[in-house]
């Protein structure tokens, strides 16, 4: 017998509402924890709630692929968990629908989650990437990030303080800049007033400072010097607040592809070293193996989710979180020996593909068989 529609329609609506409730709670849980590697710069940088809040609104796009596969495992799981506790599974059984006569539904939720994940990782995740170091780029080259009377760490060897706020042609009074870079002879600014001015450094904070002196030790002839100026502009680079470089992940799929043309007739593209052509090819084939995913373990939580869950929804969740943990943990295992050059790309990236379609064919074999 084959499967009604209306049963399909009936598990579809099933496994999506429980997917789209999973997919609120991991998507939460992924910004919450991956937003935590961004505090310390724009901390330092004086970022305060809105700039945070802006920051998870960016980065939100880039975490949806991971959290899509996940969470359509967990809503597979418990609907059909809940249909095979409930008896509703044998019941269709003895009404002479098989396990595969289910599958439809399944597959048309794994077939739209796998194009949507794809389209997020080919198009969306680089520009989310983007927009996230420039947003954390502004943030640094903000004049927020100076408050009167506190010191500012600009990257790892500058220091700004600033005594107070005055008026628009003084907004910063008794502004003193310290630069560590040569510790052997530190280099101190002083000025009565300074501004920060736009500037044509992609990475820098410039400052114009008015009626001031440049401090410093002159080891040559052993003694200390002072430099008076009345107007003088200053730039301090903020890059050690960010990642300059930009990397395989940051470039669209069809960029990718063109960056293997281009290392494929020999040229030498800007991208070297671990991030050279493995760095590319391991990109390529990871967004197509991990946007596959979804189809896969969609497959896969059908006959898990017929067994019935003891423990009820938190096996459920439990279970999907389990599995993916274990997918992803092949996958960063096989980009890690890739990149180190002991296996080839596409052979580590699709290897966690190729096992979870095994075990799934296998267990829904063994599912069919022990229905009959």
């Amino acid at each position: 017998m084959v499967a009604p529609r209306i049963l399909w329609r009936y598990i579809l609506r099933d496994a999506l509402a429980h997917s789209l409730l999973g997919l609120a709670a991991f998507t939460l849980v992924l910004v919450v924890i991956n937003v935590l590697r961004f505090l310390e710069p724009l901390l330092s940088a004086g970022v305060g709630a809105w700039g945070l809040l802006q920051l998870v609104w960016v980065i939100l796009p880039s975490y949806l692929p991971y959290a899509i596969p996940t969470s359509l495992l967990f809503g597979i799981l418990l609907a059909f968990g809940r249909m095979s506790a409930d008896g509703e599974i044998v019941a269709m059984r003895a009404s002479g629908v098989s396990v595969p006569g289910l599958l439809p539904p399944i597959l048309l939720l794994g077939l739209v989650a796998t194009a949507f994940t794809a389209y997020l990782q080919f198009e969306i995740e680089p520009q989310t990437n983007r927009r996230m170091k420039n947003l954390v780029r502004d943030a640094a080259r903000s004049v927020t990030m100076i408050r009167p009377g506190e010191f500012r760490s600009l990257g790892a060897n500058r220091v700004v303080f600033v005594e107070s706020e005055a008026d628009p042609p003084c907004p910063l009074r008794g502004i003193m800049i310290g630069d560590f870079t040569n510790a052997r002879r530190p280099i101190y600014i002083a000025a009565r007033c300074a501004s920060v001015v736009p500037n044509a450094s992609v990475d820098g904070l410039a400052f114009e400072l008015t009626e001031g002196s440049i401090h410093f030790d002159d080891p040559a002839q052993d003694r200390y010097r002072r430099i008076r100026f009345e107007r003088m502009r200053t730039e301090i680079d903020v890059s050690g607040l960010l990642q300059r470089l930009k990397k395989p992940r940051d470039y669209r799929f069809s960029e990718l592809l063109d960056l293997d043309a281009r290392f494929e007739r020999g040229e030498t593209p800007e991208l070297r070293g671990s991030d050279g052509r493995i760095g590319v090819q391991i990109q390529i084939h990871r967004r197509m193996a991990f946007a596959l995913a979804s189809l896969l373990l969609s497959m896969l939580a059908v006959p898990l989710g017929i067994q019935p869950l003891q423990s009820g929804r938190s096996a459920g969740a439990l279970t999907a979180i389990g599995l993916m943990a274990l997918y992803w943990g092949l996958f960063s295992v096989g980009e890690k020996a890739a990149d180190g050059g002991m296996i080839a790309p596409w052979i580590a990236m699709w290897a966690p593909d190729a096992l979870v379609f095994v075990i799934a064919v296998w267990m829904l074999r063994r599912t069919v068989y022990g229905e009959s």
